[in-house]
């Protein structure tokens, strides 16, 4: 299960201690926290990607493989750049796979 993320202190968290990962056409700023159980996940991606029907169906496709993963506890904003639209549900499903792997990486070599 994934929650969305709604309050403003969490995306002041991210922002403050959130670090950074990219993997394909995905990026990601990530507060790995036990506490933030189920993880919460925004998305990113805004006009400049194009018209509302892709970022919609880009932001659907996301969901659904998130939820089909298993997502480390905490709080995750999760953006992608423009070519993502044409990327096949397999690419990004390995972006995204590799995306939390960086993540839970990165949070493991700076503890």
């Amino acid at each position: 299960m994934i929650w969305r993320i709604r309050d403003r202190g969490t995306f002041q968290r991210l922002s403050r201690e959130g670090r950074r990962s990219r993997a394909g056409v995905l990026w990601c700023t990530a507060v790995l926290d036990p506490s933030l159980s189920p993880p919460r996940v925004a998305f990113a991606i805004g006009r400049a990607f194009g018209p509302a029907v892709q970022r919609n169906r880009v932001r659907r496709q996301l969901r659904a493989l998130l939820s089909e993963m298993t997502v480390p506890a905490g709080a995750y904003l999760i953006g992608a750049r423009p070519d993502a639209a044409a990327r096949s549900y397999p690419d990004l499903q390995r972006d995204l796979q590799s995306l939390i792997s960086a993540q839970q990486r990165n949070h493991k070599v700076d503890d």
